[in-house]
């Protein structure tokens, strides 16, 4: 029986898969890696989302797909975002750089703890910001947001 934990290291990815779809794996691999004490599970993890981000990274500046518009429109207006504004590619690249120092063992382990942690709320806001509406429907047609 395979785990959810199992999927994670076996589910496919690649340059076709939806950038929506990326971030949500960011996001998993993330929560996954918060929960794990594995070392060598961990190190796997991280792989996977270094693997995903550098996926993602190109698409960011990447005009949205005509096939997600539509995920991405709301009927009402959204609430405001945080405070943080971090462009797209500058969120993608702290969540590399991260992930490649908990890859590469240098961090003390609490170190690593809490830069696991940090990781994990910067892919959490990063996925977020990625999967948000984009478009709001209106009586005069679909607006841009922002």
């Amino acid at each position: 029986m395979m785990t959810t934990s199992n999927a994670l290291f076996t589910t496919p990815f690649d340059h076709n898969t939806d950038f929506t779809e990326l971030a949500d794996n960011c996001q998993r691999y993330c929560e996954a890696l918060v929960e794990e004490t594995d070392p060598a599970r961990k190190i796997a993890l991280c792989g996977r989302l270094a693997s995903t981000l550098a996926l993602l990274r190109p698409m960011l500046l990447e005009p949205i797909p005509e096939h997600l518009q539509e995920r991405l429109t709301v009927d009402v207006f959204p609430e405001p975002e945080p405070a943080f504004h971090a462009e797209s590619d500058q969120l993608c690249r702290y969540c590399e750089e991260i992930t490649q120092l908990l890859i590469a063992g240098v961090l003390s382990p609490e170190s690593a703890r809490v830069m696991g942690d940090l990781l994990f709320e910067l892919t959490g806001y990063f996925a977020g910001q990625l999967t948000a509406p984009r478009w709001l429907r209106t009586e005069a047609g679909v607006a841009l947001l922002g």
